[in-house]
């Protein structure tokens, strides 16, 4: 079903925000950025060297583990691979495991204001004993591994996203280990914040890790959230993060699409009580028209901020679709709307496969895709080998800004 070209005509005349509705399909469409191969996949966070302008991926190869949590096939530390301008792959690092678990989960990662690295190691697909962390990866001046890989933070139960803004960092525990007693809620998760004057010194020439408890009672948690059960009823919370120029921070639940912001006070700090929910996903209401009728956003997966229409990008792993949605003030409520969306495919042409993470790089918006189904995703299976899509930045800038 295509979407009334001339009803959008009229909506967009009048000045009317689209609600929950995308283009039509065929307008625009993602194509293949690069094919991993067989060793990598479950392809997740990606970021942009502040200096280098290297691209750099985390490959954490989850889905080949045996009954043990054991990966088969593969490094148990999972890789970090940086991508040319023409999607060639390299791998530049093996992760070093955890010493408990002897595994390494590489997920979310973004450059600190010291050049490096910070990777969410995420061991909850491991152990559910809180052993995941933040990791330095500290790199030499050409933006390349030297190999050394300290621990930062330690103590925290699903490591996920992570975002450095100015002198601070913020990251996601997606599992907060807390007795639940109500039948309405799913789970929880929640964001730390850290001034680099901790962060930079920590796992450095013989300071410990910072160590920090997954609870809301911690002095580092921000925002703590409950996840309401919808739809498939997945406890999973706080996922992607992303900050905007404003220094508001952006984050959603996987489990159940809500999304919030933290806003800095008068002196740049941020608090507990500047946080908002933004989208109350709970009561949405579906694509009523277009070729995505009765499309609800319950998941945020990654997310990114785009200065050039100063939009949020959602990749939403249940649909293999991208939504977005413009930055509200305080107080005020966000309206998602669906960019592109594309059927149950094996990404080998270039179609999602199940998006986790998108990032601005050489005038494409390029997606990650994680490609592990759980219960009630639209990704049916895993489908061999690991890719990244795109699409050319001058073809979906006018979706962003609903034109």
């Amino acid at each position: 079903m295509k979407t009334n070209v001339a009803l959008w005509s009229i909506v967009l005349f009048l000045g009317i925000t689209p609600f929950f509705y995308g283009a039509d399909s065929t307008m625009v469409q993602t194509s293949l950025f690069a094919n991993l191969g067989a060793q990598y996949y479950n392809p997740d966070g990606m970021t942009i060297g502040d200096k280098t302008g290297i691209l750099y991926l985390n490959v954490p190869n989850f889905s080949r583990m045996d009954k043990n949590n054991v990966k088969a096939d593969s490094a148990q530390g999972g890789y970090l691979l940086t991508i040319a301008k023409d999607g060639t792959a390299t791998r530049v690092l093996e992760y070093p495991v955890h010493p408990v678990t002897g595994q390494c989960g590489p997920m979310g990662l973004d450059c600190g204001p010291d050049g490096h690295l910070y990777v969410c190691d995420n061991q909850y697909f491991h152990t559910k004993n809180n052993c995941s962390r933040i990791l330095r990866v500290v790199l030499n001046e050409k933006g390349i591994p030297t190999g050394q890989v300290e621990t930062v933070v330690e103590g925290f139960k699903l490591a996920n996203g992570i975002v450095w803004s100015g002198r601070k960092m913020f990251y996601t525990d997606s599992a907060f280990d807390l007795k639940n007693d109500d039948p309405n809620i799913a789970g929880y998760g929640g964001v730390f914040v850290f001034d680099a004057a901790e962060v930079l010194k920590a796992g450095r020439n013989g300071a410990p890790a910072i160590h920090i408890k997954s609870s809301p009672n911690d002095p580092h948690c921000l925002a703590f959230e409950k996840v309401v059960k919808l739809g498939r009823g997945d406890g999973t919370g706080c996922d992607g993060i992303t900050v905007d120029k404003n220094g508001v921070v952006w984050f959603g639940n996987f489990g159940n699409g809500f999304l919030y912001g933290a806003w800095p006070n008068e002196k740049g700090e941020y608090k507990r009580e500047n946080v908002c929910n933004v989208f109350d996903a709970l009561h949405q209401i579906g694509c009523d028209f277009g070729p995505w009728q009765g499309i609800r956003l319950e998941c945020c997966d990654g997310i990114c901020y785009d200065p050039g229409t100063n939009r949020i990008i959602i990749d939403d792993s249940v649909n293999n679709a991208i939504w977005a949605f413009a930055p509200c003030k305080k107080g005020g409520q966000v309206k998602p709307f669906i960019v592109l969306k594309n059927g149950d495919t094996d990404g080998n042409k270039g179609e999602l496969d199940q998006p986790c993470e998108a990032v601005l790089f050489d005038g494409k918006i390029i997606f990650a895709n994680f490609d592990w189904p759980f219960p009630g995703l639209l990704n049916s299976k895993v489908d061999p080998p690991g890719t990244l899509s795109f699409v050319p930045y001058a073809k979906i800038k006018p979706l962003l800004i609903g034109k």
